[in-house]
């Protein structure tokens, strides 16, 4: 090994190895070495522990894959990856990946992938593959630059929503679950004022309750219902067919039952998002109940009244 020393060149033609690194102090196998062409690696204990590579990626504890030419990463172990693009704001952290012309296996197994891009936050997984073949990864979960929470897909519904799709074989789509407790539980609270919920799905072993708040200590100024018949002589039942599958269907048109229990229906008649398209009202059908309820107990009133009357006719026939 020959060694020069030069004014314009400085130290050079010391390559050195692992063992015995090019430039070391004391310890004879620790220092830098220069293994190949354009390529940088240090050693500790006469073993290898970091490469940097000829593209100028960097591998801690193994040598760097083989990354496209616009990327830029640093590798650690086998298969954890940091990698931005050269030419793109993004951030990517991968698991048993590499991009290579699209991304690739490093070794036979699972690979996932998280990346930052304009403003958001992705994850991907992908099944196990052969090393070197190309991974087609599945979208498994976005926070987008609007803050949308989406999983399953990386497009959201509508602004301000939690966006949830599962294309598997059942189009399943949340799953609570919870074996080991058998006492009922909140598997979703859907609102909290203070301390009190506003709206729940309870589970116990064997059912499941959609529960709005009704508790007495919430209300004022309670009162019989009355007029509840009429409400329901002027509720408008009717059949139809939905217009993006052509199924048939029974129940009410949302502004009609607003004329008559606006309680059981949300957003308003005509209603239309920024870009035109439709904001269609909604109907919860429970709040029907209290009105059906009181026009039974009216309806009771009516026939009893009836019924006492006939008996006291037919009594005074005889």
């Amino acid at each position: 090994m020959s060694l020069i020393l030069s004014g314009s060149d400085g130290l050079s033609d010391v390559d050195g190895s692992a063992a015995t690194p090019a430039i070391r102090g004391a310890d004879s196998n620790t220092g830098m070495f220069f293994p190949a062409a354009d390529t940088i690696a240090f050693a500790t204990a006469g073993t290898e522990d970091m490469r940097i590579d000829s593209s100028g990626n960097v591998g801690i504890g193994v040598t760097p894959s083989a990354w496209s030419s616009n990327f830029k990463a640093l590798q650690l172990g086998l298969a954890g990856n940091f990698g931005a693009q050269t030419g793109a704001r993004t951030l990517e952290l991968a698991c048993n990946a590499y991009n290579n012309s699209g991304w690739k296996y490093q070794a036979t197994d699972k690979a996932t992938l998280y990346y930052q891009y304009d403003g958001g936050h992705y994850w991907s997984r992908a099944a196990s593959g052969t090393a070197g073949n190309a991974i087609t990864f599945t979208d498994a979960m976005a926070l987008d630059a609007s803050g949308n929470l989406i999983l399953g897909t990386t497009a959201a519904v509508d602004s301000g929503y939690v966006t949830l799709r599962y294309s598997g074989i059942n189009n399943n789509g949340i799953v609570f679950s919870d074996s080991t407790n058998t006492s009922t539980t909140n598997a979703c609270v859907f609102k909290r004022n203070s301390t009190t919920t506003v709206g729940s799905i309870q589970l116990s072993t064997t059912n499941a309750s959609y529960v709005t708040s009704s508790d007495y200590r919430l209300k004022e100024d309670v009162q019989p219902m009355t007029g509840a018949l009429a409400k329901v002589s002027a509720l408008k039942p009717c059949t139809y067919k939905w217009k993006a599958t052509g199924e048939l269907g029974e129940g009410f048109i949302a502004h009609e039952l607003q004329a008559v229990v606006p309680d059981a229906v949300t957003g308003e008649k005509d209603a239309v998002n920024e870009d035109g398209s439709i904001k269609p009202q909604g109907i919860d059908t429970s709040f029907l109940v209290a009105t059906l309820t009181a026009a039974i107990q009216e309806l009771r009133g009516i026939v009893d009244s009836q019924a006492a009357r006939i008996a006291a006719l037919e009594g005074a026939a005889q």
